[in-house]
Parts: structure tokens; C-alpha cells; sequence
């Protein structure tokens, strides 16, 4: 279950952040890339590397999310087929690695709200589906950690 995040966490990076309508041009705001839509015309541009310190923070966390989220669900499927000296091992690092992706993911997604909702403040625009993929995907994600528990 864990590794829900990690998936559909790269949906968080790809998909819109938020949305805003000028005339005729919709402009999409990312993590990464910002992208200007006229009728059929589409243009995308990789946002710089260093920006605040907000968005530096929110790309640092769902990468970290998104990297212990499938080692979890790894380590989780592995204790299958190891010996029982090594599971209670096994069991303890999926617990590990499940609790930190639990933290990071939804400080990343707090993290990534906030700007959202700071964009909505600042001009009138709208919350991309992102959000609600990385909500439920955060809920999924608590859901796998709090399972990992139950592991003996």
C-alpha cells in the first residue's frame, strides 16, 4: 500500500499545479515546467532550478516521497522470500521506510497546497487535479504505514 505515493506522486510532479485562464491563453503552473495553452497551441518551459524557498522545498520532499515509497513497497514484498533470521530485520526497515515516506510526503503536499493556495490568493486561478491525486495519494500512503505495523 505504501507505495501508492510514490506513483501517483509523480502524477503530483507532472500534472497541473494550478490553473489560471488569461483571455484566451490558459497558463499551468508546476513544480518543474509552467505551460502556456493557446487554442491548439501549447508551450511548455522547465521553471529555473532555484526559486524560492517554498518550492525548493515541496520538489525536495515529493522526490524523497517518491523514492521511499517504492523501496517500502520493495522491502515489504522481500520479506517474503527471505529466511526468518533476516525478516524481523526486513520488517523493521519496511517500517522505517514507510514512516519516513509517510512524513515527507505530507509535508511535501502541505508544502505544495500552500503554494497552491497562495497562487489562488494572488491571481484567479483554479487547484489542478494534481492536488486532490496528491491528497489522495498522501491518505493511501497512511494508510500503507499504518499497515506496516501489523507486519511481524
Amino acid at each position: 500500500m505504501t507505495y501508492y505515493l510514490g506513483f501517483l506522486g509523480l502524477f503530483y510532479k507532472v500534472v497541473s499545479k494550478a490553473t489560471r485562464s488569461v483571455d484566451s491563453q490558459k497558463r499551468t503552473f508546476g513544480l518543474w515546467r509552467a505551460c502556456v495553452k493557446h487554442e491548439d497551441i501549447s508551450e511548455c518551459v522547465n521553471l529555473p532550478l532555484s526559486v524560492d524557498d517554498k518550492t525548493m522545498a515541496t520538489r525536495a520532499f515529493i522526490t524523497i516521497c517518491c523514492i521511499l515509497a517504492p523501496l517500502s513497497a520493495i522491502s515489504i514484498l522481500s520479506i517474503m522470500f527471505v529466511n526468518e533470521n533476516i525478516k524481523k530485520h526486513m520488517a523493521l526497515l519496511a517500517k522505517v521506510l514507510a514512516i519516513a515516506s509517510a512524513i515527507s510526503g505530507t509535508i511535501g503536499v502541505g508544502l505544495g497546497i500552500s503554494i497552491v493556495v497562495d497562487t489562488i490568493k494572488i491571481s484567479n486561478a483554479t487547484m489542478g487535479v494534481s492536488c486532490i491525486l496528491a491528497i489522495t495519494a498522501l491518505a493511501l500512503n497512511l494508510a500503507g504505514a499504518v499497515i506496516t505495523f501489523f507486519i511481524k
